[in-house]
C-alpha cells in the first residue's frame, strides 16, 4: 500500500528507520569514511543491518544518503560519483525491503556552504545539485523521500525538485534546538512557522528530528521534550506528523560513543507522541535496535 493511502486509510503507527549513521559502527564502520561510500563497499553489512532493522519492527529502510549530495560529497573527493552513491544505496536497500515496508531516500542540506544570502550558492546551483541526487535515487527504486536539515529554504528547493520529477510521497523534518525562547530551527523559525512552511508546499508528512530538543542532562526529560515539540508542530499544520529525537547527548565511555537514554524511557513516552499526533515514530542518533524492538512491542 502506498504510504499516503496507509496514513489516510488506516490508523497504524509506523516505525521510522534505524539511524545507521551511528549504528553501523557495530558492523565496522569507522568515523572517517564517507557513509555512502562505505555502504557500497560493504553491501553485505549494510543489508544485514537493514534486515535486522526490519526484524526489530522498522517500516522503513533508509538509503543513508544524507551526505551524498554534490556539496557534501565533494570534500571526500566523491563529486564525480553522485549517481553511483545514491543509485547503488537505493538498489541495495530495495533488494532487502519486504512487501509492506518502504525504501526511504534521505536528502539533506547543502553543507558546508549555504544558499544565498547566507552563503554563496544560487538557487539554480542548489536546484541542479538536488536534481542530480534525487534523479539517481529515483532510478534506484525508492518509495519515499525524507528531506531534512538545518536550512528550510534549501529543503524547500529539494521538495520542489522532487515534485518536479515524480509523485513519490515526501516526509520532511526540521531540526529543532532548545533555546531560551523555546524550540527554534538553526535559522530561527519556531515549530509553528517551520511546519506551516512545509504544509504550504504539500509535504505528505511533517516532522522533527535530531537536534537538541532539550538541554537537560536528566534522561527522564529527553523524550517528553519531543512530546512538547509535536504539540507545537501540530499548531502549524494539520497532516500526519513524525518524530525522531536522539537518544540523549552523546558521551564518551571507555573510548566508545554512547547515548544515555534507554529504550524503556523511549517506550514510556511513545503513547504521548501518538496522542499528540505522531503517525511515524522512532529515534535518530544513538537509537538502537533494542529501542525499536521495545517500541514495536508496545505499538
Amino acid at each position: 500500500m502506498d504510504l499516503r493511502e496507509r496514513l489516510r486509510d488506516t490508523d497504524e503507527i509506523l516505525l521510522h528507520y534505524v539511524p545507521l549513521h551511528s549504528l553501523l559502527a557495530d558492523w565496522g564502520k569507522d568515523l572517517e569514511s564517507h557513509l555512502s561510500e562505505w555502504i557500497i563497499n560493504n553491501p553485505e553489512k549494510y543489508q544485514d543491518a537493514l534486515r535486522q532493522s526490519f526484524a526489530a519492527g522498522c517500516d522503513f529502510a533508509c538509503t543513508m544518503t544524507q551526505s551524498s549530495s554534490p556539496w557534501r560529497a565533494e570534500p571526500f573527493g566523491l563529486r564525480d560519483r553522485i549517481h553511483e552513491l545514491n543509485w547503488r544505496s537505493a538498489k541495495l536497500a530495495k533488494e532487502v525491503t519486504p512487501p509492506g515496508r518502504y525504501v526511504l531516500a534521505i536528502v539533506s542540506t547543502t553543507n558546508p556552504d549555504f544558499l544565498e544570502p547566507l552563503g554563496n550558492m544560487t538557487y539554480d546551483e542548489v536546484y541542479e545539485g538536488y536534481k542530480e541526487q534525487i534523479s539517481a535515487l529515483l532510478e534506484g527504486g525508492i518509495d519515499v523521500f525524507l528531506i531534512v536539515g538545518n536550512h528550510i529554504d534549501e529543503a524547500l528547493i529539494a521538495i520542489e525538485v522532487a515534485r518536479d520529477l515524480c509523485d513519490v510521497p515526501i516526509i520532511s523534518q526540521n531540526i529543532f534546538y532548545s533555546t531560551k525562547n523555546g524550540f527554534r530551527t538553526m535559522m530561527g523559525d519556531n515549530p509553528i512557522k517551520a511546519s506551516a512552511k512545509l504544509e504550504e508546499v504539500g509535504v505528505d508528512v511533517i516532522g522533527g528530528s535530531c537536534g537538541l530538543m532539550t538541554k537537560s542532562l536528566d534522561t527522564s526529560e529527553w523524550y517528553p521534550a519531543a512530546t512538547t515539540l509535536i504539540k507545537e508542530m501540530r499548531k502549524g499544520c494539520r497532516g500526519p506528523l513524525s518524530i525522531q529525537p536522539d537518544a540523549g547527548l552523546a558521551q564518551l565511555a571507555d573510548g566508545k560513543t554512547v547515548y544515555p537514554v534507554s529504550p524503556e524511557e523511549m517506550v514510556d513516552e511513545v503513547k504521548a507522541w501518538v496522542d499528540a499526533g505522531a503517525r511515524i515514530v522512532g529515534g535518530c542518533c544513538g537509537t538502537s535496535l533494542e529501542h525499536y524492538r521495545k517500541i514495536s512491542a508496545a505499538t
